[in-house]
């Protein structure tokens, strides 16, 4: 049984694949590859992460990126190694990333031998945790609250009623609602709470690696493949199957997909061994699935089979009971690891909290406590510690009704112009720092690259 896991956040193809060749012979790790820098920190929360690899280029992950997500990665006591291809990434940031504690900055596939030390040195600590940890356990994540708010009290009581069914679970919501927290609960709640809980990026590889990922492949099936790997159907055994970003898959993997949850069986790419499914598999998808399917985007009868039970996880704008006690949850969490005297915000701060859109939701409301915590003078968060765009919530456009049906996100009743309109205005405002500007729009930094490449804008930063 694989002991932990080693993240590399890339999205990459070529890079993937060297990273897994030089993998592949370190037994006691699980390469788990996130395609999104804004996930890397609920996964170092879920999973026992042995090591983090960043793919730092001047077009996807910047350093200017990496910076915080290294420094999030160092205050759990991770290790973390900066890959980069030859000219991606310029020497005097190479050197900054390594002083904001990057162990090493590595070109692949020049240094391949060092980023197996890395791996080996990995491996051993796996070994001798191994070796010392108890039956006891793991506590669950601080972040449980996240699925635990007032509003969804009785969506939990039927969460309790199919948690200990096979049943196929699709959940939906914004970004940044909790939508892994939830799936993760299902299976802590369940009586497969002791087996394997994986996550499939579906969003994050393209469509030949996704299936490898899913299925795995044998030896020979395609150039690289060199020798047979298991994929995370077959290595969840009889436990939990998250495919998040379900939305994302190619209309093929879709049809392959579909046999799978009929027929709950499998086969490795290349092989014509067929491999029975056990798991339980939960779905989550950040858009409207049934625009998806009435625009031919996605199949209907796939659709059909992974929504048997749903659970729609509202916006925290909706939730505006709770923005006050988690916004005290995470000032309690962040202020005893951080070993600081800070134990309530001000009046004026909270109410600043309550009035803002929060168009990234939880995980939005957890970074600005965060942030606060670590620039507040005082016993109480005041509101000069909030971003700007929290305590002057007037100078952000309100975020467009959603559809009653699922959660799109803000982006699904505009008109490309009125699109146009909002994206130019938020890079305005940001002095075209597009990480601050995709915040604000409530999308990811690569959602904005596309809607930049969609109208003609994008320019290399």
């Amino acid at each position: 049984m694989l002991a932990a896991t080693t993240l590399l956040v890339s999205t990459d193809p070529s890079l993937i694949l060297d990273v897994q060749r030089i993998h592949d012979s370190h037994d006691h790790l699980r390469l788990e590859v996130c395609g999104r820098p804004d996930k890397v920190r609920g996964v170092l929360q879920r999973d026992d992460i042995a090591l983090v690899l960043l793919h730092v280029t001047e077009t996807g992950l910047d350093a200017e990126t990496a910076r915080p997500l290294i420094a999030a990665v160092t205050r759990r006591a991770k290790r973390v190694v900066v890959l980069i291809r030859r000219d991606e990434c310029p020497e005097h940031q190479a050197v900054a990333l390594h002083r904001e504690g990057a162990a090493a900055v590595l070109i692949l596939t020049q240094d391949a031998g060092r980023l197996g030390e890395f791996l080996d040195a990995a491996a051993q600590q796996c070994i001798a945790a191994r070796q010392t940890v108890t039956s006891a356990p793991a506590p669950y994540p601080a972040e449980l609250p996240y699925v635990m708010l007032p509003e969804r009290e009785q969506q939990m009581r039927q969460v309790q009623r199919v948690v200990g069914q096979d049943t196929t679970v699709l959940l939906t919501g914004e970004t940044g609602t909790g939508k892994t927290l939830l799936a993760r609960r299902i299976h802590e709640m369940s009586p497969r709470c002791k087996e394997p809980f994986l996550v499939v990026d579906c969003g994050a590889l393209s469509a030949s690696l996704i299936e490898s990922e899913m299925f795995g492949h044998v030896k020979g099936a395609f150039t690289g493949a060199d020798r047979n790997r298991p994929g995370k159907f077959a290595a969840v055994g009889r436990g939990t199957l998250v495919l998040d970003e379900i939305n994302s898959l190619p209309a093929a993997l879709q049809s392959k997909l579909l046999r799978v949850v009929e027929e709950r069986v499998f086969e490795p790419v290349g092989s014509n061994q067929v491999l029975p499914l056990e798991a339980r598999i939960i779905a989550i998808t950040n858009v409207a699935l049934e625009q998806e399917v009435a625009q031919g985007k996605f199949r209907a009868d796939l659709y059909y089979r992974l929504n048997v039970v749903g659970f729609n996880l509202l916006p925290l704008r909706e939730c505006r009971k709770s923005i006050a006690p988690l916004a005290r949850q995470f000032l309690h969490e962040f202020a005893g690891r951080n070993g600081c005297t800070i134990h309530d915000i001000s009046a004026d701060a909270l109410a600043a909290l309550e009035a803002y859109h929060w168009p990234g939701n939880i995980r939005q409301l957890r970074n600005v406590i965060e942030r606060a915590v670590a620039l507040a003078a005082g016993p109480l968060i005041e509101r000069e510690d909030l971003p700007e765009m929290v305590r002057s919530p007037h100078l952000l456009p309100e975020p467009c009704s959603l559809l009653p049906s699922a959660l799109p996100g803000p982006w699904a009743t505009l008109r490309p112009e009125n699109e146009l309109q909002r994206i130019s205005e938020a890079l305005q405002r940001h002095r075209n720092n597009r990480l601050r500007a995709a915040a604000e729009l409530g999308i990811s930094r690569t959602s904005l690259y596309k809607k930049l490449h969609k109208y003609g804008l994008f320019t290399a930063p």
